[in-house]
């Protein structure tokens, strides 16, 4: 989730995005292509760790929704539901089937105990502070509900940034997939599952062939984004 501005709010920044995040994401090859991928990574997840489909999903920093509306199409008997801080998003999103509220991630306005998947996709890397994301997460998540996590690889973050691909200010809080599994098993989680994928930031020919070969022979280093899955204990 590329940001366009830093806002604040009490002691806290948002990355809050405009209506132009949304026309990118429609329009441009680098940004489609980023988003189409995120997604298939996230349903792959979820289809993985649940059998059946699971009743309520949640987006956290969903943007326009339109990772929702993919995995609505994924799970078409589940509630799926995004929060999103920017006013302007909520506004653009035509989906009937989701729901999106204007709201802060680090203190949802929903019950404890009330959702089976959680997704924070790129969005970590815009928090201060992303323990207080996963706790909210972990509270509303039921017993042995999951959130998955993609993130930025901080090198190859750093060399889009050095190119001009990203802006300096885009990101504060850069993690390896390490660091954000500590983070997670800190506030309570059990790790599921670590992987890195995208070669390309505009993608390639056999993009997930040439990928899994990568990891095979040890080279998962050359892949630019990471997926972190991690359940609520019971």
């Amino acid at each position: 989730m590329q940001k366009s501005s830093i806002r604040q709010k009490g002691i806290h920044e948002y990355g809050i995005l405009d209506r132009s995040y949304h026309l990118d994401r429609q329009t441009k090859k680098a940004v489609k292509y980023r988003l189409k991928r995120r997604t298939e990574e996230v349903i792959k997840i979820i289809k993985k760790y649940y059998s059946e489909a699971p009743e309520n999903i949640i987006d956290l920093g969903t943007a326009d929704g339109l990772m929702l509306s993919e995995i609505k199409d994924s799970f078409p008997s589940a509630k799926c539901v995004g929060i999103e801080y920017s006013r302007e998003l909520v506004e653009v999103n035509s989906d009937t089937r989701i729901i999106i509220l204007k709201g802060d991630m680090n203190s949802l306005q929903i019950e404890d105990n009330s959702f089976e998947v959680a997704i924070a996709a790129a969005v970590i890397e815009h928090l201060p502070d992303p323990k207080m994301m996963l706790e909210e997460a972990k509270r509303v998540l039921k017993p042995n509900g999951i959130i998955i996590i993609t993130s930025p690889d901080p090198f190859w973050e750093h060399i889009a940034t050095m190119i001009g691909h990203l802006s300096p200010s885009q990101h504060v809080c850069l993690m390896n997939i390490k660091k954000i599994a500590l983070l997670l098993i800190d506030v309570g989680y059990e790790v599921l599952e670590k992987k890195k994928f995208m070669i390309s930031p505009f993608g390639m020919p056999l993009e997930i062939s040439v990928e899994k070969l990568l990891t095979r022979m040890g080279l998962k280093f050359m892949l630019a984004n990471q997926l972190i899955a991690a359940r609520k204990k019971a």
